[in-house]
């Protein structure tokens, strides 16, 4: 890592940058959807961290660039139940995002990396994620990563279906 680059755990001060990137990321590849409230992230620090996960930012020359977390999976989770035998110390990897003017040098692969090492210390024993088809960028990302294919699952209930894909990553010998 170099001395303008960093990750570190989001503070409550970075909840309007995390928006603001989220947003931004988003709408560069066609996936925003105008008007649909996105609770975790206004509510950072009770959905993720206070609950057993993590989310951290990616600073360059002290601005955020990029994001990122993880939480616990339950059964109720839609990933629990698209992606088939699961251990119970699962976390979803979520909210990966990076600034699309920031894009192509290294901070998705930054961040995930510092969740997953996060992950293995806490004991986790596998990481799932979602992702659609169209971000080819982040379904290779995630594949030099480790991760590998595990479902395929249209969802309704948007204006036009949506097909996710869901990967799979294994901390652990057995799973």
């Amino acid at each position: 890592m170099t001395r303008d680059r960093r990750v570190r755990r989001f503070r409550s001060a970075d909840a309007a940058r995390v928006r603001e990137i989220h947003e931004a990321a988003m709408r560069d590849v066609g996936a925003y959807v105008e008007d649909v409230p996105d609770e975790d992230l206004e509510a950072i620090s009770e959905t993720y961290l206070e609950a057993g996960g993590e989310f951290l930012v990616g600073e360059r020359e002290g601005r955020i660039v990029a994001m990122g977390a993880f939480r616990p999976l339950d059964e109720t989770d839609f990933a629990a139940q698209v992606v088939p035998d699961l251990p119970e110390s699962t976390v979803e990897l979520t909210r990966m995002r990076v600034d699309p003017d920031h894009q192509r040098r290294g901070y998705g692969q930054q961040i995930a990396e510092e969740l997953e090492r996060r992950a293995r210390e806490r004991g986790v024993h596998c990481i799932v994620l979602d992702t659609m088809p169209i971000l080819t960028a982040a379904r290779r990302l995630y594949e030099k990563l480790g991760f590998e294919e595990a479902a395929r699952e249209r969802v309704e209930g948007f204006d036009e279906p949506l097909e996710l894909l869901f990967y799979r990553k294994s901390l652990c010998g057995n799973d």
